[in-house]
C-alpha cells in the first residue's frame, strides 16, 4: 500500500511540475510580443501604398509580432526616372541596434528591369527570430533605390 501511495505522489508531482513548465513556457512565449516600425527611404524610386499609386508610403506599421513570427506587407515602386533601372535594397538606423540581429527583412523582388515612369509590386517580408530577447519594440529605416 505505501508503494501505490508513494507511486501515486511521484505521478502528482511530476504532472504538477509538467503543467507548471508548460504555463512558464507559455507565459514566456507569450511575452515576446514586437511593436515594428519600417521608415521608407527612397533614392530615384518612390514607393506607393495602392496600385493606382495615389499615396505614397512613408512608414510601416508592422503591428504586433511574436517571436518566430514573420509578416508581409505589398508596396508598389515606381521608376520615375527616364531610364530603366533596377532595385537595391537595405536597412539602417535599426533602433535598438541589435535588433537586427533577431529580425530580418526580405523582399520577392526577382532582379528585374523596371521601365521609365512604370512601377511593379514588391512583397515584403519581415521575420523574428523564435530566440529573440530584450527586444520589445524596434524601428529601422528602409532603403530602395534605383540603380541604372
Amino acid at each position: 500500500m505505501r508503494k501505490k501511495i508513494l507511486f501515486v505522489s511521484i505521478f502528482v508531482v511530476l504532472l504538477s511540475g509538467s503543467y507548471l513548465v508548460y504555463n512558464a513556457y507559455e507565459y514566456a512565449k507569450s511575452s515576446k510580443q514586437i511593436q515594428a516600425h519600417g521608415y521608407i527611404r527612397v533614392l530615384g524610386v518612390e514607393i506607393w501604398k495602392d496600385e493606382a499609386l495615389t499615396e505614397i508610403l512613408g512608414f510601416i506599421d508592422w503591428g504586433i509580432l511574436s517571436a518566430g513570427e514573420e509578416t508581409t506587407y505589398f508596396v508598389w515602386v515606381e521608376n520615375q526616372g527616364n531610364s530603366e533601372i533596377k532595385l537595391s535594397m537595405w536597412t539602417e538606423a535599426w533602433n535598438p541596434t541589435n535588433a537586427s540581429d533577431w529580425i530580418d527583412l526580405s523582399w520577392d523582388y526577382d532582379d528585374s528591369w523596371i521601365p521609365a515612369n512604370s512601377s511593379i509590386p514588391i512583397l515584403f517580408t519581415l521575420s523574428v527570430s523564435s530566440n529573440i530577447i530584450g527586444i520589445t519594440n524596434f524601428s529601422f529605416d528602409i532603403w530602395v533605390k534605383g540603380v541604372y
